[in-house]
């Protein structure tokens, strides 16, 4: 009974990934699933943010640099490496990938997240929700913020061009 209690106060999970030398928590309300890296075709003129597109059963799906997002370089990917495929629950209900470096594991994500570290990129900060102080501390993502990014409006067709 206590087990159940204990359950039913976490507020929800998040899947673990690394990416470079640090650890995020991608909500699993918003993923949709993992895949094994894959050819990623590269997009011509596309900002690094975007790694390229991919095909997943039949449909194109775009790739997009997790590391790039949160303001690192882009990093070649490692026999670790994976796609994390996410997706907007309501609204838009855009999807895309997600490069990561490793997966990590499930993580619950209590109530109450600290702040993020002032120490992170200002692009970091932005798409960091909190972290879960708990160690190994994790930064738990907004998935709709990574997919609004500025290094990704030029492709949305959403820029503040003049016309």
């Amino acid at each position: 009974m206590t087990e159940v209690d204990v359950r039913t106060r976490v507020r929800a999970r998040c899947i673990a990934v690394r990416v470079g030398s640090g650890l995020y928590g991608l909500p699993v309300e918003h993923v949709q699933e993992v895949i094994a890296m894959r050819a990623i075709t590269r997009v011509f003129h596309a900002p690094a943010a975007l790694a390229g597109v991919t095909n997943l059963r039949g449909e194109v799906l775009p790739v997009l640099e997790l590391g790039v997002l949160l303001g690192a370089e882009a990093e070649t990917p490692t026999g670790e490496a994976r796609i994390v495929v996410v997706r907007e629950p309501g609204g838009q209900k855009r999807r895309a990938g997600l490069r990561v470096d490793q997966l990590s594991g499930l993580r619950d994500v209590p109530a109450e997240l600290s702040p993020p570290p002032s120490t992170a990129s200002e692009r970091a900060r932005a798409a960091i929700r909190g972290v879960i102080a708990e160690a190994p501390p994790c930064a738990v993502l907004e998935v709709p913020a990574l997919l609004d990014s500025s290094l990704l409006v030029e492709l949305s067709g959403r820029g503040g061009g003049g016309g």
